[in-house]
């Protein structure tokens, strides 16, 4: 046998098989320890006022990875401030600010008005923040009437006054040998008015139109029609049914002598019609909506009966036609007003 080395002891060389032998108990004691060898840290403290952590799904996190946090509902992060912990080569995380701060949610909604560019991207709305409002096309201003509403203290926004009204129409004259019926008895943005030719004449175009705006002007969105006289050829086979109609004198003869007054259209002269009304109600609290949505029903109801009223009683002394099929889809009041959305929508505070 072959001596050790001086200055060796041989005790201190274990053999080979032993060092081999060792290895797979080192490993297991490694992976015993994984906090102490790689530096993972655990869930981190939910320590931040009014922010929650997006932990994705994990309980572990290796050294360098950051955890976001996000803000509670209504809170919003303050601009520039830091929103992620680190988790740090020691297993800790490190420190966070509060970031988060009360806001006011959306601003409320109305049909005929939109924020001002300068607000839309604004998302930190403190109490005392103010919004300012403008008219949508086809509106005017009230400025009688504040377009501004306020975040309160509460962290609610202030009453919106309807500080816009829709604009007036052109007067639209009258049709040669026709008849032109407004309803609603009013020239304003969105208003509906419709055409009809007396007997023995025929309408050549659209028998509908209503009020828009064209730039900075109010039109009619269409060309009025002509009241064309009836061909020889669509007069000849109606010449043989006129004996039938003689012999009911009681439905017949007391139309005969008012026939001219179709001459004249039927709508009211410019100066008895009504002025247009304001844009809408704006935002209704919510105690009184079913209220107002009950008396708006029923005044819809007799505003229809007096309007039916009114055109059957004219039909029967002039003797126009006033029942049209009306095939024009009604899409004024909802026309490029995508910034405004429903006409009383508010979307409550976090």
């Amino acid at each position: 046998m072959r001596p050790a080395p001086r200055g060796a002891p041989a005790v201190l060389r274990p053999p080979g098989w032993l060092t081999l032998s060792l290895l797979p108990l080192l490993l297991f004691l490694l992976l015993l320890c994984p906090h102490a060898a790689r530096g993972d840290c655990g869930i981190p403290p939910d320590d931040v006022p009014n922010a929650t952590p997006d932990l994705e799904n994990r309980t572990t996190f290796p050294d360098g990875y950051i955890v976001g946090f996000y803000c509670d509902r209504g809170y919003v992060k303050m601009r520039g401030a830091l929103s992620g912990k680190h988790c740090l080569p020691n297993g800790e995380w490190t420190k966070l600010a509060p970031f988060c701060n009360r806001t006011c949610s959306l601003p409320p909604k109305v049909l005929y008005a939109a924020m001002k560019d300068i607000f839309i991207p604004v998302s930190y709305r403190p109490a005392g923040f103010v919004v300012e409002y403008e008219c949508n096309p086809g509106y005017a201003r009230n400025h009688s009437v504040s377009a501004e509403v306020t975040c309160l203290q509460n962290y609610t926004w202030s009453t919106l006054q309807v500080f816009c009204y829709k604009r007036s129409c052109p007067d639209p004259g009258q049709i040669e040998n026709g008849h032109i019926s407004i309803p609603t008895d009013i020239l304003c943005f969105g208003t509906y008015m419709f055409f009809t030719c007396k007997e023995s004449y025929k309408l050549v175009g659209e028998n509908s139109t209503f009020c828009y705006y064209e730039g900075k002007d109010m039109v009619w969105a269409d060309p009025f029609p002509k009241c064309q006289v009836n061909s020889p050829a669509t007069e000849a086979p109606s010449a043989p049914q006129k004996p039938t109609t003689v012999n009911v004198p009681a439905t017949k003869s007391p139309s005969t002598p008012q026939k001219p007054t179709t001459k004249i259209h039927s709508y009211k002269n410019p100066g008895t019609l009504r002025g247009c009304p304001p844009a809408g109600l704006g935002p209704l609290p919510q105690g009184v909506l079913s209220t107002a949505a009950e008396g708006l029903t029923v005044g819809a109801i007799i505003v229809a009966i007096i309007s039916l009223t009114k055109i059957f009683g004219d039909y029967g002394r002039s003797g126009s036609y006033y029942i049209q099929e009306n095939n024009k889809e009604f899409n004024v009041m909802s026309h490029n007003l995508t910034e405004t959305g429903d006409a009383s929508e508010v979307w409550p505070s976090g």
